[in-house]
Order: structure tokens, then sequence, then C-alpha cells
């Protein structure tokens, strides 16, 4: 019963953890999507494309900081779903404490990756975007 109780947990967490992503994902790409359209406008709406890039940093931070919360709780459900395989006598069945135990992991550009380790490097490849996007009009004045 156990491990049924921690295996809703894990399952429950891993989906909101999806899910939560690819909220994200969507909002950013609305506002990467109006910060074209402002650069496209130009005029005076190029100015507001300083404010949705410095959005786009505010938004990243955000969801970085819940993802952070969610993996920690994905964690107390993998802790626990490993203590409830001690009790399995096939190495097989212990996936869990298999992939816990897994050296490769993040080793490398070419190892596996965990989901962390994933979005945490998209987490920082739109903050530099936010960023670049944010300082595009001074760029757009300084070379006019």
């Amino acid at each position: 019963m156990m491990q049924e109780h921690a295996w809703k947990y894990f399952e429950l967490h891993s989906q909101q953890r999806m899910t939560v992503f690819n909220f994200y994902i969507t909002i950013i790409s609305l506002l990467i999507a109006g910060s074209g359209i402002c650069l496209q406008q130009g005029g005076n709406l190029i100015y507001l494309t300083s404010a949705l890039g410095m959005f786009i940093i505010f938004i990243t931070f955000i969801f970085h900081k819940l993802d952070l919360r969610v993996s920690f709780l994905i964690k107390n459900a993998e802790k626990a779903l490993r203590k409830a395989e001690d009790n399995y006598d096939n190495e097989e069945m212990k996936i869990f404490t298999s992939d816990h135990n897994n050296e490769n992991l993040n080793k490398s550009m070419y190892s596996l990756w965990s989901y962390g380790r994933c979005f945490r490097l998209s987490f920082a490849i739109i903050s530099y975007l936010g960023f670049m996007i944010s300082i595009t009009p001074m760029v757009i004045n300084f070379i006019s």
C-alpha cells in the first residue's frame, strides 16, 4: 500500500512537471512572437520589445523555481520507491534504484541527460534570448 502511495505521488508530480513546462513553452512562444511583431511594426512599438524581453526573463525565473520545487517532490517519491524496491530480490525489478545508480547520467554532452538538466539548459537559453530581445531597441537606435 505504501508503494502504491509513493507511485501515485511520483506519477502526479511527474505529470505536473511536464504540464508546467508545456505551459511555459506556450507562454514564451507567445512572448517571442509578440516581440517579433513589435520589432516588425517599428516606431515606438520597438520599445515594447524591451519590456517583453524583461518579462521573458521574469517568467523564466518563475518557471525555473516552480520546476525546482516539483523536481524536489519527484525526488522524494523516487527515494520512497527505491526504499520499496529494497524488498525485491530480482535486480531487474529495481528500476528506480538502477536509474539512481546510473553513473553515466549527465556525465557528458553525449551521455543520457536528466529532465532537470534539459530544463535548466532550456531556461538558460530562453533567459539569454530574453536579454537579447530586451536590448534589441538600444542596438537598433545605436546603429541608426
